[in-house]
């Protein structure tokens, strides 16, 4: 699991919780104000409803495994990514593009894995190239449409929780010759203002910038392995190959990696 994203959804959560214990003198009674299940119809199933018309059933009904996608960890490793072209660089020169054929099989990353297969053929630098890179705008467009639901989402949330502010203050205003009932159709018209605002900023906008963050270290080892394997196909030094292809990483990451170099060489 993400820890990342773990953690802030709980402090979210947990800020919330104590800004209505705090105010309610530690009772449970203003954690039971803050659930009102008509403001909970109109701003939840309303925000999801216009989400659904907004993007491809497709998208739109996997919204949930999308907030669970951020949950979890995703694998992206550059340090490993350049190690592994490092050595395959290594032994192409050393004994040929066609010595990798054995190796290819192993490899976890379909997208490396594909490229690899691609030169052991013999395909074109150029082609390898245009392959390559179709496949990372298809994945960019892929992510690119999960990333879409949930910033809908997180856009409609406050709005519909203004719808039902709307409506409380509607009802409000016919019954302003009792007292009361003001404070109730108050109370409603304030809370779903409340759950758009959690929504948005709780759920769908931080897993929506979590995917975005993703999707673009994710492309970055892509091209970094778009540019690894056109260096072994065309024969590159492999040091010059490492040279090139250590601008991808983070300055945190070329540490570690020279770090670890430098150990190994020791």
């Amino acid at each position: 699991m993400d820890i990342s994203s773990l953690l802030g959804l709980a402090l979210g959560i947990i800020a919330f919780v104590y800004g209505v214990f705090s105010s309610a003198g530690n009772s449970m009674s203003g954690l039971a104000a803050m659930v009102n299940i008509p403001s909970l119809v109109v701003t939840v199933v309303g925000s999801i409803g216009s989400m659904f018309i907004s993007n491809p059933k497709e998208k739109a009904f996997k919204f949930v495994s999308f907030i669970i996608m951020a949950l979890k960890e995703q694998k992206i490793d550059m340090l490993s990514t350049l190690r592994t072209l490092y050595t395959f660089a290594e032994k192409a020169r050393r004994d040929g593009m066609i010595s990798l054929e054995e190796d290819i099989g192993k490899i976890d990353d379909e997208f490396m894995r594909d490229g690899l297969r691609a030169a052991v053929d013999g395909t074109d630098p150029e082609e390898i190239r245009k392959i390559l890179e179709i496949k990372m705008e298809l994945y960019e467009d892929d992510q690119g449409g999960n990333i879409a639901v949930m910033e809908s989402w997180g856009s409609y949330g406050p709005a519909f929780g203004m719808i039902g502010t709307l409506i409380g203050l509607i009802l409000l205003l016919g019954q302003l010759n009792d007292p009361t009932a003001i404070g109730p159709y108050m109370a409603v018209a304030l809370i779903t203002t409340l759950y758009g605002a959690l929504i948005a900023n709780i759920l769908a906008t931080p897993v929506a910038d979590k995917l975005k963050k993703r999707t673009a270290k994710m492309i970055s080892m892509k091209r970094m392995t778009t540019e690894g394997i056109l260096s072994i196909v065309q024969g590159e030094n492999p040091r010059l190959m490492e040279e090139k292809l250590k601008v991808f990483l983070s300055a945190q990451d070329r540490a570690i990696y020279e770090k670890g170099k430098g150990e190994a060489q020791a």
